[in-house]
């Protein structure tokens, strides 16, 4: 680079080559926050009543002096380990967000990473095939009522990245005049959660896979809400909703299954209801420019992986509830 401030690029090259090299290199850090959240390095910063040295760290964690330089070298630079005169801390948003334990942690979501990161191969396989490859040829919804874990580590990863999101919709909804709520592929309850808490006399039922119900039940009991929340299993494709329900809720569904299946979900959602009868809608959405925000863009990347699916715009979404006869 040339010491000339006017000039900050080479003659040669004098087009910067920032963007393209920060984009790639961003990679290393969803890496080291992964490997520091499944060896379990916050938790144990977190946990410790002073400050650990760096000895210290390097002892528990069972590293090199060379990988827990490296380690904590990379978790400084990206502000979420602060080195202080008497050892190390995580920072107050690595303390709240990548601890086990913590309620609206990410722990789940990012620990699910160490085993299916998506790596520029894994991407290329689902571009390729053009269908979820998460789990080689299995189908992710077949292989969670396949084997307990892993329908145990996605409903984790999916419960972490629900429970803030979850408050927020929670705190905005109008429930008024709602008296039961059928949560369709609730999850792990995250939102039923929410909303039972926000409205006192609101009563939810999970409408999920088999095996995902019970996590459901566990979730919704260490939040004390077993007798306003409660699971059942049932088919969202394969069986009309169950009716008796003064709102349906759609929480991250929708960009699971595609357009065409999506509408039928729709739907199936209006059919059940009685007239009045709400459908609620929570999902990430892109900007009818299809370009922003970034952070939802690249979640398109995550669904070739894992689903069938793509994110929704505004414009599409508001379109389908018309289509598909809802008003307002």
């Amino acid at each position: 680079m040339s010491d000339d401030p006017e000039r900050p690029d080479p003659s040669r090259f004098p087009l910067d080559d920032k963007r393209v090299y920060d984009a790639y290199i961003a990679g290393r850090r969803s890496a080291a926050i992964a490997a520091g959240v499944r060896a379990g390095l916050f938790d144990r910063l977190a946990a410790a009543e002073t400050p650990p040295s760096f000895d210290d760290v390097r002892s528990a964690m069972g590293w090199s002096e060379r990988g827990t330089r490296s380690m904590l070298a990379a978790l400084m630079a990206m502000g979420l380990v602060e080195a202080r005169s008497n050892g190390f801390v995580p920072s107050d948003d690595a303390r709240a967000y990548l601890t086990r334990g913590t309620p609206g942690s990410l722990w789940g979501l990012v620990d699910m990473e160490v085993d299916h990161y998506l790596s520029p191969r894994a991407l290329l396989d689902a571009l390729e095939k053009d269908d979820a490859t998460a789990y080689g040829d299995a189908d992710p919804w077949e292989a969670h009522e396949e084997d307990p874990a892993k329908a145990r580590a996605f409903t984790a990863a999916m419960h972490s990245v629900s429970e803030r999101p979850a408050a927020g919709f929670a705190e905005r909804v109008d429930l008024g005049g709602v008296e039961r709520l059928l949560d369709v592929g609730g999850g792990s309850a995250a939102i039923s959660i929410a909303l039972a808490r926000e409205n006192p006399g609101l009563e939810c039922v999970v409408w999920d896979i088999p095996s995902v119900c019970p996590l459901a039940e566990e979730y919704v009991a260490d939040a004390g809400l077993s007798e306003r929340i409660s699971a059942q299993p049932g088919d969202m494709f394969g069986q009309p909703y169950p009716e008796g329900f003064d709102a349906v809720l759609l929480s991250q569904i929708l960009h699971d299954w595609g357009f065409e299946k999506g509408e039928a979900l729709v739907r199936k959602a209006f059919e059940a209801l009685t007239s009045g009868g709400r459908l609620l809608v929570h999902e990430k959405l892109v900007e009818d420019d299809g370009r922003t925000p970034i952070a939802n863009v690249l979640v398109h990347l995550d669904l070739f992986v894992w689903t069938v699916g793509l994110l929704y715009g505004a414009r599409e979404l508001a379109e389908l509830l018309v289509r598909t006869g809802f008003v307002d």
